[in-house]
């Protein structure tokens, strides 16, 4: 992580590489050869496979607000920390905000859905590597995201303490459709002491840091939320 000569680092200038979960529709499964139902890491565009063991770093909520494809997309409004927006569009933070809310007394589930998206964001290590990754889970993965903080804060400690299994299993969503989500394992193992200290000193520049990573489109998704796990805090 940076040391001297990076004085002038601001915090928003840290922008870490991502693990996507390819889907179906995903252009780099339609445009670039890789399997649905594997992982990506998106700067190097190496493929992780079906299953990787990570060490969580920590881990950190954003929100975007998307406009829909069918107007062009791109990012409507966003906020880094789900906390405060970068601008005062529709608010000027996000507690109050009409569009983090669902609506129940919409038809479909799509429409039910927030049009602020809600990401769970952990910061990871992978064997063998000294720099971190995000893993962003967003809609249908924050389930997981609940389940993976759940079981790592009842372990206690560090959170670096233990390494788990991040894997991809396949689902159906509310109309029948076909989608892959995460599946997150206690595998019994305890961090190496190297390890560790890697973990404990990206923690210590990153738990204070505005940390980015670059984000798509979610209608690329392939299966819409379900209100009783999407926007929940743990």
């Amino acid at each position: 992580m940076p040391g001297k000569g990076f004085e002038n680092l601001e915090r928003g200038d840290i922008l870490l590489p991502r693990i996507k979960l390819l889907q179906p529709l995903s252009p780099e499964v339609v445009e670039g050869g890789h399997k649905p139902g594997t992982m990506l890491l998106n700067l190097s565009n190496k493929n992780l496979g079906k299953e990787v063991l990570i060490t969580p770093v920590l881990h950190f909520r954003s929100r975007i607000k998307w406009n829909p494809r069918d107007d062009g997309g791109g990012i409507d409004c966003s906020s880094p920390d789900a906390k405060v927006p970068t601008t005062n569009k529709y608010a000027e933070a996000c507690a109050p905000c009409p569009h983090k809310e669902w609506h129940n007394e919409a038809k479909s589930r799509k429409d039910q859905a927030p049009a602020c998206t809600l990401y769970e964001n952990f910061v990871v290590l992978l064997p063998g590597e000294a720099n971190p990754v995000v893993v962003p889970m967003e809609k249908t993965k924050t389930r997981a995201a609940k389940k993976f903080y759940s079981m790592a804060a009842l372990k206690g400690g560090d959170m670096f303490n233990f390494t788990y299994k991040l894997s991809v299993v396949q689902e159906k969503n509310a109309e029948g459709q076909n989608f892959f989500n995460y599946q997150v394992a206690d595998v019994g193992k305890i961090t190496g002491e190297k390890e560790r200290a890697t973990a404990n000193g990206i923690w210590a520049a990153l738990q204070k840091a505005t940390i980015r990573t670059e984000a798509e489109h979610p209608e690329e998704e392939g299966a819409h939320p379900q209100p009783a796990a999407a926007g929940k805090n743990f």
